[in-house]
C-alpha cells in the first residue's frame, strides 16, 4: 500500500495526458535547468583558473534553485490552504488495488467490464481494499467529525453506504470515464443520513488510483424540497385517479346494472312458472333462457372494462436485459437509496437478449423492485436485492431476491390475485398487473419464499431469436 498522501500533493488530472502541471510548473523547470547548466560552466571556469568568474556562476546556480525551491514551496502551501478551506467536502482515497487489477485486464487486452460480469466476488473484495488517506476542514463540518482520525481507513467502514454505489464507480473505471458522477448517502457520526453528489475525475494511471480526489456535495436541503414536491405532485395524482375511478366505477355500475336486474326478474319469472301446479316447462325454458343471455351481458360489459384499461399497445423489440433491467431500476433509484437496499444485477454468460415491450418490462421491474425494498424494511439483515438473468430453454428467467422476511406459505398461493394485498395501505393490484403484463409476453411470473429468509420473484421472457 502506498504511503498516504496528503491534501497538499493531491493530483487533479486536467490535460490530454492526464496530468495537470503545477501552477508555475513552466517556471520551476527553467530555473531548475537554469541552475544545473551552471554547475559544469562554473566549473569549467574553475577548472581555466578563472575562480572569480566560475565562483559567480556557481553562486548564481545555487540562488536559482534555491528561490525555485521557495516559490515551490508557497505555491503548494497555497494550493493546501485553498483545499483545506474549500466550501465543499474533499475526501483523497486510495484505489490503488483497484488500480492494479483494471490496468492489469487491460495491459492483458481483456473486457474489464466483462471480467468484472462474471467475477461478481471481486467487488466486495475490491471494496474492503479502498482507503480514505485525507480530508479537508470542510469534510468534517459535513460529517460532524471533531477530528481527521475519525474518517481515515478502510471507505467500507467509514461509509458503509459507499457498498450502494461501489459497482458503479468500478463500472466507469472500466468503461474509461473521464469523469464520475452520481448521487449517494452518507451516515453522520450522529447518525443522521446526508444526500450528496459526488464527484471526481477518473485516474489514468496507478499512480492517480493511490492518490483519488473526490468531491462531496450536501444536497440533503435541495433533495428534501424535490421530495416535498413530488409529494403534492402524487397527492394531485392520486386524487385525480381517485376521481377517475370513481367515474370508471359508476359507468360500470350504470351499465352491469340494468342485465343483472333482468337476470333477476327472469329468474324469478322462471321459478314461477316452476311453482305453479302445473309447471309451465316452456315458459320456465324461455325465462332460464334470459337469465343466460342477460348473464353474458353483464359479461361482456366487464371484459370491455377490461380491454379499456389493458388496450395499451404491445410492440415487443429485442432488448438486452441487463440493460432494461438498469434503466427500469434508475426511476426507482430514490426509493431505493431511502430504503438503504443496495441493488444488484447480474447476467449469467451466454443470456441471450429478450423480446418484450419495453413499458411493460418496466412496469414489472419497478413494481418488483419497490415490493423487495418495502418486504426489506422491518429486516436486521443486510438490505440486498439480487437481480440475476440466465437462459432458461428458449427463455430467459429472471429473478429478483430480497433479504426481507420472507413470505407465509398461506399467503404466497394469493399474492397474485387482484385487490389482495399483505400491506395495510395496499390495493392489491400491482403484482396482479404484473403477472398480466408477463403473460401477455407469453411468459410466467411466480414466487418462491422461505420464511424468515426473504423471497424470490422469478419470471420468464422469449428469447431474442438467434
Amino acid at each position: 500500500m502506498a504511503p498516504a498522501p496528503s491534501l497538499d500533493v493531491a493530483p487533479t488530472p486536467t490535460a490530454a495526458d492526464g496530468t495537470t502541471p503545477r501552477p508555475g510548473r513552466a517556471i520551476e523547470r527553467a530555473a531548475t535547468l537554469l541552475a544545473l547548466a551552471c554547475v559544469p560552466v562554473g566549473l569549467l571556469l574553475l577548472g581555466d583558473g578563472d575562480a572569480l568568474a566560475g565562483g559567480a556562476v556557481l553562486s548564481l546556480g545555487t540562488g536559482v534553485a534555491i528561490a525555485a525551491l521557495l516559490a515551490r514551496g508557497r505555491s503548494e502551501a497555497i494550493r493546501d490552504r485553498d483545499l483545506r478551506r474549500a466550501g465543499i467536502s474533499i475526501w483523497i482515497e486510495d484505489w490503488t488495488e483497484v488500480g492494479k487489477v483494471i490496468l492489469s485486464l487491460r495491459a492483458e487486452g481483456r473486457d474489464v467490464q466483462a471480467h468484472f460480469a462474471a467475477h461478481p466476488e471481486l467487488f466486495d473484495q475490491l471494496h474492503r481494499t479502498v482507503r480514505i488517506t485525507d480530508v479537508n476542514d470542510s469534510t468534517l463540518d459535513f460529517t460532524g467529525a471533531r477530528e481527521k482520525s475519525r474518517l481515515i481507513g478502510r471507505l467500507a467502514d467509514v461509509v458503509p453506504a459507499s457498498a450502494q454505489t461501489f459497482e458503479r464507480w468500478i463500472a466507469a473505471m472500466a468503461r474509461g470515464d473521464r469523469v464520475y458522477r452520481s448521487e449517494s448517502r452518507v451516515r453522520r457520526l450522529d447518525g443522521e443520513l446526508r444526500d450528496c453528489l459526488v464527484t471526481a475525475v477518473l485516474p489514468r494511471d496507478l499512480e492517480g488510483f493511490g492518490n483519488l480526489l473526490v468531491s462531496i456535495i450536501d444536497i440533503s436541503d435541495y433533495k428534501a424540497d424535490q421530495a416535498r414536491l413530488a409529494i403534492i405532485e402524487r397527492e394531485a395524482s392520486r386524487a385525480s385517479r381517485a376521481a377517475t375511478v370513481g367515474v370508471l366505477t359508476a359507468s360500470i355500475a350504470h351499465e352491469v346494472k340494468s342485465p343483472l336486474a333482468a337476470v333477476v326478474t327472469n329468474a324469478e319469472a322462471a321459478l314461477r312458472w316452476l311453482r305453479r301446479p302445473a309447471p309451465d316447462l316452456v315458459e320456465a325454458e324461455a325465462a332460464i333462457g334470459a337469465v343466460v343471455g342477460d348473464a353474458l351481458r353483464a359479461r361482456d360489459v366487464v371484459d370491455r372494462t377490461r380491454l379499456l384499461l389493458t388496450n395499451a399497445p404491445h410492440t415487443p423489440a429485442e432488448l438486452e436485459i441487463v440493460d432494461a433491467i438498469r434503466s427500469a431500476a434508475l426511476l426507482v433509484d430514490r426509493e431505493l437509496r431511502a430504503a438503504d437496499a443496495i441493488l444488484r444485477v447480474r447476467a449469467e454468460p451466454g443470456t441471450p437478449r429478450v423480446m418484450a415491450d419495453v413499458s411493460r418490462l418496466r412496469q414489472v421491474v419497478t413494481n418488483l423492485l419497490l415490493n423487495a425494498a418495502q418486504a426489506m424494511a422491518d429486516s436486521p439483515r443486510p438490505r440486498e436485492i439480487l437481480i440475476r438473468a440466465q437462459a432458461d430453454g428458449e427463455d430467459v428467467r429472471v429473478e429478483v431476491a430480497d433479504t426481507g422476511t420472507g413470505i407465509a406459505p398461506d399467503r404466497i398461493t394469493r399474492i397474485f390475485e387482484p385487490f389482495y394485498s399483505t400491506k395495510e395501505d395496499g390495493i392489491g393490484v400491482g403484482l396482479a398487473i404484473c403477472r398480466a403484463c408477463v403473460e401477455a409476453h407469453g411468459g410466467r411470473l411466480w414466487a418462491t419464499s422461505v420464511p424468515g429468509a426473504g423471497a424470490t420473484f422469478h419470471f420468464t421472457l422469449p428469447a431474442a431469436p438467434a
